[in-house]
């Protein structure tokens, strides 16, 4: 679990402003190793030197023995500066990068100027995590996993938060579930009341699920409502093929989504 640390002063006033609260977690951004920020210079020292010998190394083999072999370590050294340029470790900015998750909201601080921050009452949140594999003789392993997450505040303004940030199996489920506390009484107190509520290409409503293609499903015909392999199922009683489905990244708010929907459901 992340330990919150103190924003910077712009960061703190952005969050007093926004009303957020107690700071609860902080997430710097992820590091290929960790080096401490005393040893920074170090770091990038023995980085360049690195490089500056494949690339010599390089040249030495156009030069006397064939330019075919040359290219392996030139397209190394030229993959290593562009994975240096982007490097928390290299970059003083890029590692100054932080996300706060505080008790009523977020704050995304990527530098002066740079912040976004909004409450979970009033966050819209679109997300995707995509997960890499290996198959081989029929068993997948998996390899790494990728998360996307996209907040829209009130205003239109909106930030874009990935997996640059360290630990996203940790911070993502916080914002999902932090929203869902947030919001799923008032959506479900709108439902219970006769209105209708929408989540991107679905509604809910007391008599049932909708979409604006398949028209109503209602909710005796509901046979599950789930994600999987990165859609969002929906299942009629009876058939095999679902009756509906959607990529998770395009149903905002998907917490809130299924609790209200597993919810009605239920009856």
């Amino acid at each position: 679990m992340s330990v919150p640390a103190p924003p910077s002063p712009e960061a703190a006033r952005l969050a007093a402003r926004t009303a957020l609260g107690r700071l609860e977690h902080t997430f710097p951004p992820r590091k290929e190793v960790a080096v401490r920020e005393d040893h920074r210079g170090l770091f990038v020292a023995a980085s360049v030197t690195a490089v500056a010998c494949l690339a010599a190394g390089g040249v030495v083999l156009w030069l006397l023995v064939s330019w075919v072999l040359a290219l392996y370590p030139l397209f190394i050294a030229v993959m290593a500066v562009g994975a240096l340029l982007n490097s928390p470790n290299a970059r003083k900015k890029l590692g100054g990068r932080r996300l706060h998750l505080f008790e009523e909201g977020l704050l995304v601080d990527m530098g002066p100027g740079r912040m976004f921050a909004v409450r979970w009452d009033e966050a819209v949140h679109y997300q995707e995590t995509i997960q890499e594999v290996i198959a081989y003789k029929g068993t997948q392993t998996p390899l790494r996993s990728a998360h996307t997450s996209t907040l829209v505040a009130p205003d239109g303004a909106r930030t874009r938060i990935t997996d640059f940030f360290a630990d996203h199996g940790t911070w993502a489920p916080l914002i999902s579930e932090a929203i869902a506390r947030a919001q799923g009484g008032r959506a479900w107190a709108a439902v219970r009341a006769g209105r209708r509520i929408g989540h991107g290409p679905f509604t809910l409503d007391a008599a049932g699920i909708s979409t604006r293609r398949r028209g109503v499903l209602p909710w005796s015909a509901v046979e599950t409502i789930g994600v999987r392999a990165g859609f969002v199922v929906v299942r009629e009683h009876g058939r095999r093929k679902p009756w509906a489905h959607a990529r998770v990244r395009a149903v905002p708010n998907l917490l809130v989504f299924l609790t209200v929907a597993a919810c009605l459901h239920r009856g």
